[in-house]
């Protein structure tokens, strides 16, 4: 184990950002924004960022098509503050439209097709591209590139075929579903989940496993399928890497190549966060005083983003920040259960 790793510490900040629903504070940039959801004093949810202490609301998206379209939910921010999502109504996620929130600005975008029911946008990368999704009257979810004020269906085989990132090269990573048919000519009939894509330069690679974020190298993170069992993988040039031999998944992965993600450990039924790295492996970073945790993202700084149950029941979002005198010291990974686990 790297001793000078082994010895970081981080600070755990909890955040204000509504947890587990519909909203969230799912996005951490490198310049250590948070953006996500908050509650109104009136009930009504507002897109907030959270930055080095400060909260500020920013409102909500305009009503298009109507007012019913009220509650937003984030999924991706750059380093220029842009913030993408999706607005839908109380009913639930369907219908629902994109937007971008940039300079002060919203802007709710129509859908892809005028037939479809919804629509989300994912990532976004410095150069301002949006990738993303739209679900169709027919039950398919396809994915799609915003560059230049124009939408590109994306050239990825399969039933449904989300994009999920984009960096700032271009390279966008998302996963699909295959056919049924295709299962049967690839002998995959056993893999009845997700399965990863990288799209560079007009050129598609299919991964043996599913994937969820990309860095600027394009390494991407994911996981990958072995007897049944999900585990946390790292996939550079198509090939899939395993970095944690546990029940586990990747969600965010770092220029540096670290990687979070969350795991369940021996003998117990609950989830915590890990981060990994070549020279360190992987360590626990689940914040004492919780019972469960999982990573959202990383970013160039080291912060991690993360959500959890509390031993008082509470659901909370969290910030992991790198501090020489923060409380959290990284722990080594439960691998086999103790007495009494659960």
């Amino acid at each position: 184990m790297n001793s000078c790793f082994a010895a970081e510490r981080y600070d755990v900040t909890p955040l204000p950002f509504i947890p587990f629903s519909n909203t969230g504070g799912e996005a951490l940039s490198n310049n250590g924004v948070v953006a996500g959801g908050i509650v109104n004093s009136d009930g009504s949810i507002s897109l907030a960022e959270w930055s080095k202490g400060v909260l500020t609301n920013l409102g909500v998206p305009p009503g298009i098509p109507s007012h019913d379209f009220n509650t937003p939910r984030v999924f991706g921010i750059n380093d220029c503050g842009a913030v993408v999502g999706t607005i839908h109504t109380a009913a639930g996620d369907l219908p629902s439209r994109w937007f971008i929130y940039e300079r002060g600005r919203f802007s709710v975008l129509p859908l892809a097709d005028p037939t479809d029911l919804g629509g989300a946008a994912i990532g976004i990368n410095n150069r301002g591209e949006v990738v993303g999704y739209n679900h169709t009257v027919s039950n398919r979810v396809i994915g799609w590139l915003w560059s230049n004020g124009v939408y590109s269906r994306l050239p990825v085989s399969g039933t449904s075929t989300a994009a999920l990132g984009i960096n700032s090269r271009g390279t966008i990573i998302g996963n699909r579903r295959l056919r049924f048919i295709r299962r049967l000519l690839t002998g995959q009939l056993h893999c009845t989940g997700e399965r990863g894509y990288v799209l560079s330069h007009g050129t598609t690679q299919y991964l043996t496993g599913f994937v969820y974020a990309i860095n600027d190298l394009g390494e991407a993170a994911g996981g990958s399928i072995s007897n049944g069992q999900a585990m946390a993988s790292v996939f550079k040039n198509g090939v899939a890497t395993v970095i944690l031999s546990l029940p586990s998944s990747a969600v965010g992965i770092n220029s540096a190549a670290s990687v979070v993600g969350s795991y369940q450990p021996a003998g117990f039924d609950r989830r915590h966060l890990f981060r990994w790295s070549a020279n360190s492996g992987a360590l626990d970073l689940t914040p004492d005083g919780y019972r469960s945790a999982e990573a959202a993202a990383i970013n160039d700084r080291g912060d991690i983003l993360g959500f959890g149950e509390t031993v008082s029941r509470k659901s909370q979002y969290f910030l992991l920040t790198p501090s020489p005198n923060g409380g959290l010291t990284p722990k080594a990974l439960i691998t086999a259960p103790p007495a009494g686990a659960r």
